[in-house]
């Protein structure tokens, strides 16, 4: 039986574990079709250790998934150089956070939605920071998204796949006690439990 799909995906590979790789891709009896290295935390040197695997053993690799990595303008050049005429180079990256090791590539901005935010919620730093205000109310207009009787606000940007954020908060006597959660837009706004 031969490998042909090899799919590793979000691993922390990196250039090193990409140099090992690539000597096996230098093996004449090599005959993997794609390889999928999304997210991998390869740059520019990981690409060129490629690049000289497929230049000295034109193999059958059909598909090649850089995306979501740094391989910058050269090693996308030095890939393209190794004119393998079947070859799918994907290098789509999403930024630099999408770079960074560990889960802080999944890192997102969030922001808090201040049509959901209840009453004795103060929004500031461009709606980032909330602040519980017991017995005193923001004058926010009136919005069907709106908590009414927890005080509890929502974020404005929904996340559908992998995502990493931090929270920073403290708690005073007044307040007691801070809950962070994750929840569907679908959260009852009125009633004893929001």
């Amino acid at each position: 039986m031969e490998l042909r799909d090899l799919e590793l995906r979000d691993n922390e590979l990196q250039d090193s574990g990409v140099r090992a790789l690539s000597a096996g891709l230098e093996d004449s009896h090599c005959k993997l079709q794609r390889l999928g290295l999304s997210g991998c935390s390869v740059t520019q040197a990981g690409c060129n250790s490629l690049a000289s695997a497929l230049c000295s053993n034109p193999s059958h690799l059909i598909e090649l998934d850089l995306s979501y990595n740094h391989p910058g303008d050269s090693g996308v050049r030095a890939l393209s150089a190794a004119k393998l005429d079947t070859l799918t180079l994907l290098v789509d990256h999403g930024g630099e956070n999408r770079t960074k090791p560990g889960p802080r590539k999944y890192g997102c901005q969030l922001t808090l939605d201040p049509n959901t935010a209840h009453r004795e919620l103060s929004l500031s730093d461009g709606n980032r920071k909330v602040t519980h205000t017991p017995g005193r109310e923001e004058p926010y207009p009136d919005h069907p998204e709106r908590f009414e009787s927890v005080p509890q606000v929502m974020c404005r940007e929904s996340v559908c796949e992998r995502c990493y954020w931090e929270a920073e908060f403290s708690v005073s006597e007044e307040v007691g006690e801070v809950c962070i959660a994750v929840t569907d837009k679908g959260i009852s706004r009125k009633g004893k439990y929001g």
